[in-house]
C-alpha cells in the first residue's frame, strides 16, 4: 500500500521518496507494537501518516494505546461526528489538524483536492465533540496571510495554533513546491503578525521549525523556540514497522530496524 492519504499536497513529505510503497501491517500486529512501546517507557503515541482516519481501526488502535498520551494527526476529511465521538470515548488527548487557509480556493490549491468544506466541518465536528483540538499549518507564499486563517479558525473555536517553515524532503524538493518557499526573512514577519494577534487575543501558537528565527527573537515574541526531536523526544513507526528518527524523513535508508 502507499503511505496511504485522500489527498495530494504540494509539499508532503512522504510523497515522492524511495519507500512510498510500502506494506501496511494489521491491527494485532499494530497491537503488539503499542505493547512494546509501553515496555520501552514510551510516554506519547501520534497518528499520523499519511491519512490515519483511512484506517478502520483507528479508534480500536486509540483505545488499546489509553495508558499513552495519545494525540491524531490528520487533514480531517474524515472527521464525522460519529468518528469525533468515538475518538472522545476512545480517550484521545488531542487532535491536530492541517488547515493551509481560510480561503478555500488556497487549500485546496495546497491539498490537491476539493477538500476545504469537509475539512472546515471536520474541525468543527471534533470541537463539537469535546475534543482537544488544534490547527496547524505549513506556510508559504501562497497562505502568508496567515493571520486571516488564525482568525477563521479562533471563530470555530480552536484555541491552539502551530505553524512551520517548509521542510525540505518528499515533494518538498520539486520546483512547484519550491516556487513557493519563503524565506526566513519573509517568515519572520509573518510569524510577528501572528504571534501578536494571539497574544492579543488569548491564542496559543507555537512555530515548529528549528534554526528559521533566531531563539532570542521567538522568545521575544513570547513563544517557545523550537528544536530537532528525531531520536531525542520523537521518533516514528512507518506503516510496515520500520523505525525511523523522524517522521519527515522516510528514506529507507535512515532506517533503524523493524519493530
Amino acid at each position: 500500500n502507499m503511505w496511504n492519504c485522500n489527498q495530494k499536497c504540494l509539499h508532503c513529505y512522504a510523497n515522492t521518496q524511495e519507500n512510498a510503497i510500502v506494506d501496511e501491517i494489521g491491527t494485532d500486529s499494530w497491537k503488539s507494537i503499542i505493547d512494546k512501546l509501553k515496555q520501552a517507557c514510551v510516554s506519547q503515541i501520534t497518528f499520523t501518516g499519511g491519512e490515519p482516519t483511512l484506517r478502520d481501526d483507528l479508534v480500536e488502535l486509540v483505545d488499546y494505546s489509553k495508558y499513552f498520551i495519545t494525540r491524531l494527526n490528520t487533514n480531517g476529511v474524515e472527521l464525522s461526528k460519529s468518528l469525533c465521538e468515538q475518538l472522545y470515548e476512545a480517550s484521545l488527548d488531542s487532535v491536530q489538524v492541517t488547515l493551509y487557509s481560510h480561503n478555500k480556493d488556497k487549500h485546496n490549491l495546497l491539498v490537491g483536492s476539493d477538500k476545504f468544506d469537509k475539512t472546515v466541518e471536520g474541525i468543527k465536528n471534533a470541537i463539537k465533540a469535546n475534543l482537544n483540538v488544534s490547527i496547524n499549518t505549513p506556510l508559504c507564499q501562497i497562505n502568508k496571510d496567515y493571520v486571516k486563517t488564525i482568525e477563521f479558525a479562533s471563530n470555530l473555536g480552536v484555541r491552539y495554533f502551530s505553524c512551520s517553515g517548509i521542510i525540505m524532503t518528499g515533494s518538498a524538493t520539486t520546483d512547484s513546491s519550491l516556487n513557493t518557499h519563503l524565506s526566513k526573512g519573509e517568515l519572520l514577519a509573518i510569524l510577528k503578525e501572528a504571534c501578536d494577534y494571539c497574544n492579543r487575543n488569548n491564542l496559543e501558537i507555537s512555530f515548529t521549525s528549528p534554526g528559521w528565527i533566531d531563539e532570542e527573537v521567538l522568545y521575544f515574541l513570547n513563544t517557545n523556540p523550537p528544536s530537532c526531536g528525531a531520536c531525542l523526544s520523537n521518533m516514528a513507526i512507518a506503516p510496515n514497522g520500520d523505525v525511523v528518527p523522524c517522521q519527515s524523513w522516510l528514506s529507507s535508508n535512515s532506517s533503524m530496524g523493524n519493530i
